[in-house]
């Protein structure tokens, strides 16, 4: 078994990007800047643009090159202002170059776009002093001074290792649809610890609540986590002490980190630091009808609006625990849900012990001693669907009950056609007019007909996290 010193030295190799690579990078970079600069000339309250992620603080891996350039405003420019232009300056640069453009949601609209197979993103905040904030991305020029400050090109290497081993592990990406951890947290993670392993050997060890607090804004761990509501996971912001870093993290997605720490450290793999190739490989329709063989899956085909992805997967989580209530008040026993969206459509998968429940069922009813014991008897013994009872076991009377509907198809589809399932208000419409899926043979022909789709029902019906696949071991 290699060591870890020899698995991350190989990993460096193939992710650290060339000297070319770099310069070729930073080029685009600069003449990007400077386009952009030129053409804020022309308006009105733009205070000056810059380079900002991972290409300014030259912490970027091999593959994921992007280009952020933040065009920074006076914050005397309204919001409506600001939008409106940065839509415009970004379309006009990045088509400039020659590249085709997309807006994207934050909290502010930003332009997107490919120049040269590079990501390029032309984004807008305004110019404030640090803690006067206007808008969530305006403390990100102080995040890329903080860390150039903190780097050296062997803490860079580091801080690749680190991202790398989140990426390839699922718990990267701050977003609500991943839950996982920031760019910027890996970043902080590992320089809080001093280098990858550091950080690592600490994560294995970790227990909630974990507290990070690298400028020592708060006197002790108790004041911080009470000022935070007691998070599993705090990381003080550097440049913002009433910002947790950590806050998009799930706790699945926090066990994940821990879990792959763990298991790296007792047995170091490369495998750990690539997104795993079966995955992203061609997956045969035969492996999806065997893994479907015997398993009990609801399925939720529903149209949505397009919408900012955060925006979305918010309702799209808020409408799958919901449903999963509502599931299991009916009595179905849930194992695990998730979802999948891709353009205007979805798709909410929920993984049940049956789906059919008995025609008949028990209910539970007050210990006899109870005041309400004579209204549950008086209600019971001449109601219709009342089986058999009602009788006393113990100190308590029970009732056996008939089901007007055992399927789960027929008693989720009456339950959203009454509105009795906590839906978002964004999907309300989408969820009653959704197509309802109860048969394996429905769900292997949608699987069929789209490669996405067929990848996330394969890791949804393996159920295992990417370090875990069964093929990588």
């Amino acid at each position: 078994m290699k060591s870890v010193e020899e698995v991350t030295a190989e990993v460096l190799q193939k992710i650290r990007p060339s000297l070319i690579e770099s310069e070729r990078l930073m080029r685009l970079a600069n003449e990007l800047l400077k386009t952009v600069r030129d053409l804020s000339n022309n308006y009105e309250g733009i205070l000056d643009a810059r380079l900002e992620g991972s290409v300014a603080k030259g912490t970027w891996i091999r593959g994921r090159e992007e280009i952020d350039v933040f065009v920074q405003f006076s914050k005397d420019v309204d919001k409506d202002s600001l939008e409106k232009t940065i839509l415009e300056i970004g379309n006009g640069v990045i088509k400039k170059f020659g590249g085709k453009t997309e807006v994207r949601y934050a909290e502010h609209p930003y332009v997107e776009g490919i120049i040269s197979g590079v990501r390029v993103n032309i984004v807008a905040c305004y110019k404030v002093e640090c803690g006067m904030w206007l808008s969530a991305v305006d403390r990100t020029p102080y995040h890329t001074e903080y860390i150039k400050s903190k780097l050296t090109e062997a803490l860079a290497d580091e801080i690749r290792l680190m991202k790398s081993f989140m990426l390839g592990c699922g718990v990267y990406g701050a977003e609500i649809r991943i839950g996982g951890f920031s760019g910027y947290l890996a970043e902080l993670l590992t320089i809080n610890y001093g280098n990858f392993y550091n950080a690592l050997k600490a994560a294995s060890n970790w227990r909630p609540p974990i507290y990070v607090d690298i400028e020592g804004h708060y006197t002790d761990k108790r004041e911080a986590l009470e000022a935070f509501g007691r998070p599993h996971i705090l990381v003080i912001d550097p440049v913002d002490k009433k910002r947790n870093v950590a806050a998009a993290i799930t706790d699945t997605k926090l066990s994940e980190f821990i879990l792959a720490s763990k298991l790296f450290l007792d047995s170091p793999s490369e495998k750990f630091f690539y997104i795993p190739e079966r995955t992203n490989g061609r997956i045969m329709m035969t492996e999806i009808r065997r893994a479907l063989r015997g398993r009990c899956i609801l399925g939720l085909r529903l149209k949505v609006q397009q919408k900012p992805p955060d925006v979305l997967w918010g309702e799209i989580k808020h409408t799958l625990k919901g449903i999963c209530r509502a599931l299991e008040y009916e009595g179905f026993k849930t194992f695990r849900y998730d979802a999948w969206s891709e353009g205007n459509m979805c798709i909410m998968l929920f993984e049940l012990q049956e789906l059919n429940l008995p025609t008949c069922y028990v209910h539970h009813g007050p210990p006899t001693y109870l005041a309400n014991a004579l209204e549950f008897v008086k209600k019971h013994s001449t109601a219709q669907d009342t089986v058999a009872g009602p009788w006393i076991s113990g100190l308590r009377l029970y009732v056996l009950k008939s089901r007007a509907k055992t399927s789960v198809k027929d008693i989720i589809r009456m339950r959203l056609a009454r509105g009795d399932v906590s839906v978002s208000a964004g999907l309300m419409e989408a969820v009653k007019h959704a197509k309802i899926c109860k048969s394996n043979d429905e769900l292997a022909r949608l699987a069929s007909k789209n490669i996405s789709f067929r990848k996330f029902l394969f890791e949804f019906l393996e159920a295992r996290p990417s370090f875990l696949t069964k093929h990588d071991q």
